[in-house]
């Protein structure tokens, strides 16, 4: 059986449905940047993280568009839909995750109606994510790099050292993740740095004002401080 995750919320199926998936597929643990899945590729599997989180990139440059944790599901909809891998998936951290291969999973499907409703749903919050990605584009810089950071540390993806928030990502990733230059994110880093906001390290960012970054978040330019 699946171990319990300290946010129930996030996972998409019940235990009775996890023991099923488990009896058809196989546990993987794989470390940092070990690639699950390639854009293009077949869908042939499913993936349901157990532990640790993966990153979703696509694109050429690759652009960094989500993560997803434990209990979050990565390739369904490309099994579902019979289409090519829309995205690659890379751990990020150690990962535990169970792998269910494509045929077996539209078998559980046709037999676990509620299962099958749960991941149209997580499928339909996604594409939601996405549009709101989309109208975000226009935002300013300082507010879309303010917006990446406070929704990793939403989701979890931070460690807490001597209570400030610290996300091991690097600006070149920040800049993937927020849809900005490199060269503007590191313009708006440092400004943030100056500001008290965060600090830096090597490859690594803590959060020293997690408030003032959601103000900034949420359409409060620094300028109006």
């Amino acid at each position: 059986m699946a171990e319990a995750h300290a946010d129930e919320s996030r996972w998409l199926l019940d235990e009775e449905e996890i023991r099923t998936l488990e009896g058809v597929g196989s546990v993987l643990r794989r470390g940092d940047g070990h690639v699950f899945m390639r854009e293009g590729e077949d869908s042939d599997f499913l993936l349901l993280i157990r532990k640790g989180h993966v990153q979703v990139s696509t694109g050429q440059p690759a652009r960094i568009v989500a993560f997803r944790g434990a209990g979050e599901t990565v390739g369904e909809l490309g099994v579902i839909d019979d289409e090519p891998r829309s995205a690659t998936v890379t751990a990020w951290g150690d990962v535990e995750a169970l792998h269910v291969p494509a045929a077996e999973l539209l078998k559980f499907l046709d037999e676990n109606r509620p299962a099958e409703q749960a991941l149209h749903a997580a499928v339909r919050k996604r594409l939601a994510q996405a549009t709101r990605k989309i109208s975000d584009s226009d935002l300013a810089m300082e507010r879309r790099i303010a917006k990446a950071l406070t929704e990793l540390i939403g989701n979890g993806i931070c460690e807490v050292v001597d209570g400030v928030p610290t996300i091991g990502l690097s600006q070149k990733d920040l800049a993937s993740l927020s849809g900005s230059s490199l060269e503007a994110t590191k313009k708006i880093v440092r400004v943030f740095k100056q500001s008290g906001l965060i600090d830096t390290g090597r490859l690594v960012l803590r959060v020293t004002d997690a408030e003032g970054l959601r103000r900034i978040a949420g359409g409060r330019p620094m300028s109006s401080w």
